[in-house]
């Protein structure tokens, strides 16, 4: 794309400059600096136009010109400087806002049920997506800013040193952007095009790993290959295909800026064999207008340039700012927004165990029939255990107390009052879940369980919940997503991390997913009894079909 974008991205660049933090602060800095930087190009044409006329028109020696040279040497000093503090502003600012976007977007998918976007699409979005937009701050606004500042400045100079010339660019500078408008907005499709390319290669990428055991055991890995050979045969043509339109666009705009040029230096260069800039006052003048002409062209020029580097980044933050308007079902409070932060070592909003109702709820998968209807009480201060076949909802509900699935009808209530009307922040800090395959990333185990609570965590908290759990050792390593470990282990990471967050936060819901799955009899008997006094004052919810685990069950579903 080009000097001028469309609607639709010019509304996203204008999000990312007024919705994060920042953005606005380093736009005035751009300002300040463009304003500089365009004194600095009519000095330094000034001065170059005086040294030349003057050693050659004016025969001035070295002695004569020194002190304009001196001031030239100054001013190059200067548009250096200006542009080194224009490149760290720009990455500083990047990193800023980079940062502030994903943690928005964070915040705001844990608002939304679990399965409302695809993981590897998302993954995709926020990294390498939010990634691309450094050009946008690096290069792209800054040179925006020259682009309106720098010919402005470059004309008030022309017109007064040699208004035909002034004439001449100010007629043809406009083809610049007209030019960039034509073509940008074809380059913008294909820039949407290419994102969506991207987003389905992560998407496939992202299902292909997660199933890879499965094609693995039925031997149907290899099939796979093809599909992915498909996928980035694909992504890589519409690369091709929008860089063969950047370069022909750049060629576009070089040869209209090249035209206009030469008009200028024919005129002036006509002016001085007819003699009407004689002398070195109008060899200066002649140079001047010469060296300006250029200048007032080249910021359009490498703004087309830089929209093209900047245009993956715009359609990346077009898909952030979607995110960011899709509204949840649950009308959560605003500090729902703050629900990773939080003081660890502060008690619960909640100052006792809850009683849990499910009232006729029912759950739904795209593509599946739904769940059964359910109504169930979960009585507050004793152990629940669900007993429910497999794949009848138990991991849903549990999912469902934490706000990441949402039923298609019925309610969810704790004490009489709505799921949905309460503060989901309030709700999570309330309460520990052990999920039937916990979440882990690479690091130790001790890192591992440290993601229990935000903040420091005090060593002897740790070692004793390990010890609790019959976890691993502290400084064993850990891969992400639990290679490494056999299932038995990583469950009891897992369980790790549910006592931790119940040492530091006492949240008064326990919710455990068949935490003894994986276990030996001796090793369940061990972790049952260290949760024990975790249970007490606590409403408990576990799914588990281990007699173990329902003898100490105060009251058992099974539906």
């Amino acid at each position: 794309m080009t000097a001028l974008a469309p609607d639709r991205t010019g509304a996203a660049g204008r999000r990312l400059l007024l919705r994060t933090p920042g953005a606005a602060a380093y736009a005035g800095a751009c300002a300040a600096l463009g304003l500089a930087q365009t004194a600095c190009v009519v000095a330094g044409a000034y001065f170059t136009a005086s040294v030349v006329a003057g050693a050659f028109a004016g025969g001035g020696d070295l002695a004569d010109l020194a002190p304009r040279i001196t001031a030239l040497a100054a001013v190059l000093a200067a548009r250096a400087l200006l542009a080194s503090v224009q490149e760290t502003a720009a990455h500083r600012a990047a990193a800023g806002v980079k940062s502030a976007l994903r943690r928005r977007t964070l915040a705001h998918l844990m608002r939304l049920p679990a399965g409302a976007r695809h993981g590897g699409e998302t993954a995709a979005l926020l990294v390498r997506g939010v990634d691309a937009l450094d050009d946008y701050f690096a290069r792209y606004l800054p040179q925006l800013v020259l682009a309106a500042v720098v010919p402005l400045g470059v004309l008030a100079v022309m017109f007064a040193a040699y208004p035909p010339a002034a004439l001449v660019v100010l007629a043809t500078l406009p083809l610049i952007p007209i030019f960039g408008v034509l073509i940008g907005r074809y380059t913008h499709a294909k820039a949407e095009r290419q994102w969506a390319s991207t987003s389905r290669l992560a998407h496939h990428f992202a299902d292909l790993v997660a199933g890879l055991p499965t094609l693995k055991a039925f031997g149907r890995a290899t099939r796979q290959a093809a599909a992915i050979g498909a996928t980035t045969g694909e992504y890589r043509r519409r690369s091709m295909s929008l860089l063969r339109v950047a370069f022909c666009s750049a060629l576009v705009l070089e040869l209209a800026a090249g035209l206009s040029v030469a008009v200028v230096a024919v005129t002036v260069g006509v002016r001085l064999v007819e003699g009407d800039l004689a002398g070195e006052a109008g060899l200066a003048t002649a140079l001047l207008v010469l060296i300006l002409a250029p200048e007032a062209y080249l910021p359009l020029r490498a703004l087309g340039a830089h929209y093209h580097a900047s245009a993956e980044g715009r359609a990346a933050a077009d898909e952030v700012f979607a995110i960011l308007a899709e509204r949840p079902e649950r009308a959560a409070p605003a500090a729902a927004a703050t629900a990773i932060a939080g003081a660890p070592h502060l008690r619960t909003p909640l100052d006792r165990a809850p009683t849990i109702q499910f009232r006729r709820t029912v759950f739904a998968y795209p593509g599946r029939e739904p769940l059964p209807e359910l109504s169930l009480t979960v009585p507050a201060g004793r152990t629940t255990v669900l007993t429910a076949r497999s794949g009848a909802g138990k991991s849903t509900l549990m999912a469902a107390l934490v706000g990441f699935r949402e039923p298609v009808s019925g309610t969810i209530a704790f004490d009489d009052t709505d799921l949905s009307t309460l503060d989901l922040a309030a709700v999570r800090r309330s309460i520990a879940w052990l999920p039937q395959r916990p979440v882990l990333i690479d690091g130790t185990v001790a890192a591992n369980v440290r993601l229990a609570v935000p903040g420091d965590v005090p060593d002897t908290a740790l070692a004793k919940v390990l010890a609790a759990a019959a976890a691993p050792d502290a400084d064993r390593r850990v891969a992400a997503g639990g290679a490494g470990l056999s299932a038995g282990e990583a469950a009891r990471v897992g369980l790790a991390r549910l006592l931790l967050r119940a040492d530091l936060l006492d949240p008064p819901v326990l919710l455990l997913d068949e935490p003894t799955a994986h276990l030996d009899a001796d090793t369940e008997a061990a972790v049952i009894a260290s949760l024990a006094p975790y249970r007490e004052h606590r409403t408990v919810l576990i799914a588990s079909h281990r007699p173990a685990v329902r003898a100490i069950a105060d009251r058992e579903v099974e539906w």
